[in-house]
C-alpha cells in the first residue's frame, strides 16, 4: 500500500497496552502563551481555554461544515461505517475509493486534526521556533506537507497563519513594509487523489462572504496538491517543494509509513537532508499509541519491503521516536528543537458544550518531533 493520509485505526486495530508509550522527554511549550490554562497537560480535569481560540476553533467547524454541507444526510453514518470497516482492515483503496468516501472520511476524521494542528501551532506545541515562522520574515511561508491531502492540514494551518497574523502584528514589528511580500503557500503531497477536497477547502477559505470561516485573501495564499507516493521515486514537483519549503510536515503519516516500509521509509527520511534547505523545519506528529512499536526488518527484505518478518528476520521492535531521532539526528544533519513522546490534545469542554458539530470529535494522544536541518558542511 502507498503512502497516504493515514487514517486513525478504530480501537481495536490499536495497541492496547497503554504504558507502552514512552514520556514526555522535553517540552516545548511556553506556559505564558498556552492557550489552555488551569491543569497538567496530561491530566483530563477540566480546563479553560483562551475566549480567541474557542472563535477560531468554531470558524475552523463552520468551514468544514460550509463545505461539506451537502453530506450532512442519513446516509452519511452508513458511508462513515462502511470506511471504518476498511480502515480496521487496512484496506486503504476500497476505503478511498469514491468521492463520497473521500468526503465522508474528511468531515468525520480531518475536523478534530485540523483543531490540534491550529493550537499546535498557535500554543507553541511545536517550539516558538515554529511559531514564529508564522509571524516573522518579509517572504512567504512555504509548507510542504506529505500526506496532507484529506484537509485537516489546508485547515489547520491557514487558521493558525491567519490567527497569529491578525492577533502578533504589534509582537513582532518588521520595517520597510513596502519590502514586504507576505503570504502563505501550502503544498500537499499524497497517494490518493485529494485534489478535490483541498480544491473545495481552499475556495471555501478564500471566499470573503462566508464571515464565519477561515479566510485568507487569495493574493496571500496559495494551496496545490500533488498525487505522491513518498516511498517510490519522487517526481520534479516534490522535489521543488522540498527545496524550497521553510517548514516540511509528516503529520500521522510517518508510522504507517514505517509499517509498510521499514527500508525505504528510512531512505525518505534520510533523503530529507538533501531535499530541504538549511535551516527548514520538520515537524513530525503521529499517534503515540497506534503504531509506537514497529519492527524493522533486515537486510534479507526486498527493496520494495514488502517480505513478511518471518522471511525478512525481524530485529527487534523499536519506538517511533527512537527510529525518527536515529535516522535524522545521528549524523548530525538535523537538530532536535521539540520532542514529546506522549502528549494529549483534547476536544476543549467550550466546544463541546456548544454543540457546534453534528459529529463526534475525538481527543488524540500524540507523539510529536520537531527537527531543524543543519547547515551544509
Amino acid at each position: 500500500m502507498p503512502q497516504s493520509r493515514r487514517p486513525p485505526l478504530p480501537k481495536g486495530k490499536q495497541s492496547s497496552k497503554s504504558d507502552k508509550t514512552k514520556r514526555n522527554t522535553s517540552s516545548s511549550q511556553n506556559s505564558k502563551t498556552n492557550p489552555r490554562k488551569g491543569t497538567d497537560e496530561n491530566t483530563t480535569k477540566s480546563i479553560t481555554t483562551n475566549p480567541l481560540v474557542i472563535s477560531q476553533f468554531k470558524t475552523i467547524l463552520n468551514t468544514f461544515q460550509h463545505t461539506f454541507s451537502h453530506l450532512f444526510t442519513p446516509e452519511l453514518p452508513q458511508i462513515i461505517q462502511s470506511i471504518k470497516q476498511s480502515l480496521y482492515l487496512r484496506d486503504y483503496v476500497t476505503a478511498f475509493d469514491s468521492p463520497e468516501k473521500l468526503q465522508a472520511y474528511v468531515v468525520r476524521w480531518s475536523v478534530a486534526r485540523a483543531l490540534a494542528y491550529f493550537e499546535m501551532i498557535s500554543g507553541h506545541w511545536w517550539s516558538e521556533d515554529v511559531t514564529q515562522t508564522f509571524t516573522t520574515g518579509r517572504q512567504r511561508l512555504r509548507v510542504t506537507c506529505v500526506g496532507g491531502g484529506a484537509g485537516a492540514e489546508i485547515v489547520g494551518i491557514t487558521a493558525a497563519y491567519s490567527f497569529l497574523n491578525s492577533s502578533s502584528k504589534s509582537r513582532y514589528p518588521i520595517e520597510d513594509e513596502e519590502d514586504i511580500d507576505r503570504g502563505l503557500d501550502l503544498t500537499f503531497l499524497d497517494f490518493a487523489t485529494w485534489t478535490p477536497i483541498t480544491d473545495s477547502l481552499y475556495s471555501t477559505i478564500t471566499d470573503p462572504t462566508k464571515e464565519s470561516n477561515v479566510f485568507l485573501d487569495k493574493s496571500k495564499f496559495s494551496a496545490k496538491c500533488y498525487q505522491q507516493d513518498v516511498l517510490t521515486p519522487l517526481s520534479d514537483t516534490t522535489i521543488t517543494s522540498m527545496a524550497s519549503a521553510d517548514i516540511v510536515t509528516i503529520l500521522f503519516t510517518a508510522g504507517e509509513l514505517y509499517s509498510q516500509s521499514p527500508t525505504a521509509t528510512t531512505k525518505f527520511f534520510m533523503s530529507l537532508h538533501a531535499l530541504t534547505k538549511p535551516g527548514a523545519l520538520l515537524i513530525v506528529v503521529d499517534s503515540a499509541g497506534g503504531f509506537e512499536d514497529l519492527d524493522v526488518l533486515s537486510k534479507k527484505n526486498d527493496q520494495e519491503g514488502n517480505s513478511s518478518s518471518s522471511e525478512a528476520g525481524n530485529i527487534g521492535g523499536y519506538k517511533l521516536g527512537f527510529l525518527l531521532d536515529k535516522t535524522l539526528t545521528n549524523r548530525e544533519q538535523w537538530q532536535t528543537i521539540a520532542s514529546q513522546d506522549a502528549k494529549w490534545w483534547r476536544v476543549p469542554q467550550e466546544l463541546k458544550d456548544t454543540g457546534g458539530y453534528p459529529l463526534e470529535l475525538e481527543n488524540m494522544r500524540c507523539l510529536i518531533r520537531v527537527y531543524r536541518r543543519n547547515d551544509d558542511p
